[in-house]
């Protein structure tokens, strides 16, 4: 089994999900759950993902003010969630909280820096003056300063945030094994990833479109 990979279950069946865990949960190290399905199903249902034996990241990335950032992490408690997403844009202040609420309750927080999706261009739309790595660094010394256990990042910044901050975990999506990037913009194949630092895939339509045992089986294999 490879430790480093959580596999993104973005679609909002229940059913589907517990299909696609049932042929590679051997394969993997853990199971993402984004906001696609997590609209869409009870706490029972999430909960029920634990019967494959495997840590839960659930990824609301949260952002909002103070009391209502820490009341949605409290919110977690009975969930059997392991890791689970705020926005770095919540501030240090909201951050410290948060994640002293998350302490409380066993969970660990992973801070969003810049979505896999953006680029300068779309940063300078919406009004951010610094390119896109510095504005990464800027946001990775707040979680280093709350305290955060990690960061959500490309793999295209963990050398980067390694460099200054060593303590904090660089979990990655924006993984392609081939040119076909869909949605992302910044991204590496898996292998390319893990040479660069990162300490966990988040590896979603490379795996679960068409054969998710054969596709998981291939990227462990690219590995070697």
């Amino acid at each position: 089994m490879n430790k480093n990979i959580f596999v993104a279950c973005d679609v909002s069946s229940h059913k589907e999900i517990l299909e696609l865990l049932s042929k590679i949960h051997e394969e993997i190290s853990g199971i993402k759950i984004g906001l696609q399905y997590i609209t869409n199903h009870s706490p029972q249902e999430i909960r029920e993902l634990s019967k494959f034996n495997k840590p839960i990241f659930y990824d609301g990335k949260f952002f909002d003010i103070k009391n209502t950032l820490v009341e949605s992490v409290k919110s977690l408690k009975n969930l059997d969630v392991k890791y689970a997403t705020v926005h770095l844009l919540s501030g240090s202040d909201a951050l410290k909280a948060a994640n002293e609420a998350a302490n409380n309750i066993n969970v660990r927080l992973l801070g969003v820096s810049i979505l896999t999706s953006f680029d300068n261009e779309e940063l300078e739309q919406l009004g951010f003056k610094e390119q896109l790595e510095k504005q990464v660094l800027r946001l990775v010394k707040i979680a280093d300063e709350a305290k955060l256990y990690g960061v959500i990042c490309s793999p295209l910044e963990v050398k980067m945030i390694k460099k200054v901050a060593p303590n904090l975990k660089c979990f990655t999506p924006g993984i392609r094994q081939d040119k076909n990037k869909n949605d992302q913009k910044r991204t590496m194949n898996a292998k390319q990833a893990l040479e660069a630092g990162s300490d966990c895939l988040i590896i979603g339509r490379p795996i679960t479109k068409g054969d998710p045992k054969k596709n998981i089986q291939e990227i462990l294999s690219s590995l070697n």
